[in-house]
C-alpha cells in the first residue's frame, strides 16, 4: 500500500503517469458530486449486501477449480467515494484484499486496459469515464475468487443486474441508465488468465499471482474467522466518519476500541 508524508493512504499513478490524487481528495471531490450526479448511490449505502449462499453459477466444480485464486476487482469513479463501505462488503463475503491502489489513469492507459472492447460502440465513453477521476484498485483472494466477485458484483448490464440480480452490487451502485457496460459501478477478471494479466497491469512488481496454493488455506482461514469480523467493524465505523488520515483513525481505533 502506497503511503505519503503524512503516513496516510495516498495515490500512485501508472508508469508514465505523474499526476496523482491523495484519498482524502478523491473522498471530498467525489463526495460532493454525491447528491448530485450520484445522488441515486447514497439511498442503498446502508443495504447489507452478502450473497455467500446464493449460487449464479454452477455449484458441481471440482476440487481444482474451487482452489483459493486471485482476481482484480476496480471500484469505477462513479462510487470510488464509497471504498470503505465496498470493502466491508468485501470483508463480510470473505474476501481478503492483497493488494489496493487509489490511482487515476491516463486516457492512453485507460484505453491500453480496455484494449478487448476496442472495436465496441461504447469504447471512447468508457476510456473517458475511467479515467476522468481516481478509481480504486484491488487485488482480491478467496476460494473460486473470480466466479466469487463476478457472482457478487452481478451482470455488466445494470439494467440486467437490477431486474435479474436485485441485490448485486451493479444493480445497487450502477448509475449506467443504458445498455453498455460503462458506469456499471464495478470490473471484475472474467477468467484467471484475465485475472493474471490485469494483476500484473496494474502491479507489475507484485508477487501475486491469480492462483494461490492450497497450503495458505489454514492462513486464510484464520484470517477470515479471527481477523474480519474486527476489520469490517472497524472499517463500517470508519466509512461512516470518513476520517482524513483514514490508517491513523483505524490504528487508533483497534489500540483503543476495547478500552
Amino acid at each position: 500500500m502506497f503511503r505519503d508524508g503524512s503516513d496516510s493512504l495516498g495515490t500512485r499513478s501508472l508508469p508514465g503517469r505523474e499526476q496523482s490524487w491523495s484519498s482524502s481528495s478523491v473522498c471530498s471531490t467525489i463526495a460532493e458530486q454525491q447528491n448530485t450526479a450520484y445522488g441515486l448511490v447514497s439511498s442503498h449505502e446502508i443495504l447489507p449486501v452478502s450473497l455467500s449462499d446464493v449460487s449464479f453459477f454452477n455449484e458441481d466444480e471440482d476440487d481444482r477449480d474451487r482452489a483459493f485464486q486471485c482476481t482484480l476487482a476496480i471500484i469505477k469513479p462513479e462510487i470510488a467515494n464509497l471504498m470503505y463501505k465496498v470493502e466491508c462488503i468485501m470483508a463480510q463475503n470473505g474476501f481478503i484484499i492483497k493488494e489496493k491502489e487509489v490511482l487515476r489513469l491516463s486516457q492512453d492507459q485507460a484505453a491500453e486496459f480496455y484494449d478487448e472492447h476496442a472495436l465496441a460502440p461504447y469504447f471512447a465513453k468508457l476510456v473517458d469515464h475511467m479515467s476522468e477521476v481516481p478509481i480504486v484498485v484491488y487485488v482480491l483472494s478467496k476460494r473460486n475468487c473470480v466466479e466469487e466477485w463476478l457472482r457478487l458484483i452481478g451482470p455488466a448490464n445494470v439494467s440486467r443486474a437490477k431486474r435479474l440480480f436485485p441485490v448485486s452490487l451493479r444493480a445497487i451502485y450502477g448509475t449506467e441508465l443504458g445498455p453498455d457496460p460503462v458506469a456499471n459501478a464495478y470490473h471484475g477478471s472474467d477468467s484467471l488468465a484475465a485475472a493474471e494479466r490485469e494483476i500484473k497491469f496494474f502491479f507489475p512488481n507484485s508477487k501475486v499471482d491469480s492462483t494461490i496454493d492450497s497450503g495458505d488455506d489454514d492462513v486464510v482461514q484464520y484470517i477470515k474467522d479471527t481477523m474480519m469480523p474486527t476489520i469490517s467493524e472497524g472499517l463500517t465505523e470508519m466509512f461512516n466518519i470518513l476520517p482524513q488520515d483514514p490508517l491513523r483513525w483505524f490504528g487508533n481505533w483497534l489500540l483503543t476500541r476495547d478500552k
